[in-house]
Formats: C-alpha cells, structure tokens, sequence
C-alpha cells in the first residue's frame, strides 16, 4: 500500500535510497513479532505484524537482502575510502 503512494518517477529514489532499507530493516526487526491487537480507523482489528504487511509492505522475507545491501554498502565507502587516502594527496611541498 505505501509504496502504491509514491509517483512511479520516485520509486526508484526510494529502492536505491539506503536510509529507506534501514527504516525498513528497523521498523520490521523491531515491531515484526508484535502480536497484539491495535485499531486503525477504517480497518478491522489486526495484529501489528499484519499490519505491517499489509498496509506498509513490509515482509520479513527481505531482511536477508538488507543486511546484504548494508554490508555491501559499507563495504563500498570502505574501499573508496582507502583508495582515495592512497591516490589524493592535497599537500604542497
């Protein structure tokens, strides 16, 4: 349902975006297991994991993917971060 929201010509901003895969990863990590029953004006009463899934999309079948992308990400600036300090020097002698 959230990502029905957003215009077609941003959803790619939103997929490439890692703060978005964090948000996810925290919101389902955290609140993914809750079993109790909450009210959300206009549904029938679900439990916070159905809502999570139904309304916002997330499922927990993409963890995995996101700790992969985190690790790859981090792993990514960690190398132009060693490169850059090996090849760019700005000091004048």
């Amino acid at each position: 349902m959230c990502m029905q929201l957003i215009p077609v010509w941003w959803r790619w901003a939103y997929w490439a975006n890692p703060a978005a895969w964090t948000v996810y990863a925290l919101m389902f990590s955290q609140l993914g297991d809750r079993t109790e029953l909450i009210l959300v004006p206009g549904l029938p009463d679900q439990t916070v994991r159905d809502f999570l899934e139904s309304y916002l999309g997330l499922e927990d079948v993409y963890m995995n993917l996101v700790t992969y992308l985190h690790v790859a990400i981090i792993a990514l600036f960690a190398t132009v971060f060693f490169i850059s300090l090996k090849y760019l020097n700005f000091q004048r002698r």
